[in-house]
């Protein structure tokens, strides 16, 4: 709970950022994007053996709205991914469709301060919420259920976010953006649970993404 309002607040003064650019002569933009998902695999140790929870290659897209600035920047965003997560080990599997989406606010650190320039690289940083969705009908009887389960609950978790991209001007109000971003939790156990044993740890979702916004 300290975690969640903690990243509350993070968000909060995201927005008061954004809303307060406009009294320092920043400019502004508008964007959707779309690209790929990706999760890290986690390894559930039991004594008849290790296990595989995973969610698997999938697809995201996303909205966002934000300010630019010289040398900082930052946005506001939502994000949605779509992954099948699986289990699977022991000569067994099983598949149950998933979901997450997103909502965080980034702060960008360009590496030069020219506004006007047609190509911007960038890092970002930021945090905020994720949720976590299985998407399948419930199934009693899973192939591995006495090890792990997956789950049609949802479970949000505290994110931090990093990573970094470039920004090239196509025009004076329209820009491309191409980016790598990571989302970083505690796995969400809720959703994927353990029978036996402990799924603990950090999980690693990374989301190449390309954006077109509007500027003005």
């Amino acid at each position: 709970m300290f975690r969640s309002r903690i990243v509350s607040l993070m968000i909060a003064a995201g927005m008061i950022t954004l809303m307060s650019s406009v009294a320092y002569g920043q400019r502004f933009e508008v964007g959707v994007g779309g690209g790929a998902s990706l999760y890290n695999s986690k390894t559930l140790t039991t004594p008849s053996g290790d296990i595989s929870a995973k969610f698997k290659p999938g697809y995201s897209f996303s909205g966002f709205v934000g300010q630019i600035g010289g040398r900082l920047g930052g946005e506001v965003r939502y994000s949605y991914m779509s992954n099948q997560m699986e289990l699977a080990g022991l000569g067994k599997s099983y598949t149950m469709g998933g979901r997450s989406q997103a909502i965080h606010y980034d702060v960008h650190i360009y590496t030069n301060k020219n506004k006007e320039a047609k190509f911007r690289p960038y890092f970002l940083v930021g945090g905020g919420m994720k949720q976590f969705t299985g998407t399948g009908s419930a199934v009693a009887l899973q192939p591995l259920g006495n090890l792990a389960v997956l789950t049609n609950t949802s479970q949000w978790k505290p994110i931090v976010t990093a990573g970094g991209g470039v920004r090239v001007a196509l025009s004076p109000h329209m820009q491309l953006r191409g980016e790598v971003r990571g989302y970083f939790n505690e796995m969400p156990t809720d959703v994927i649970t353990p029978v036996t044993g402990s799924l603990g740890g950090w999980l690693f979702n990374i989301v190449p993404t390309v954006s077109l916004s509007y500027v003005w």
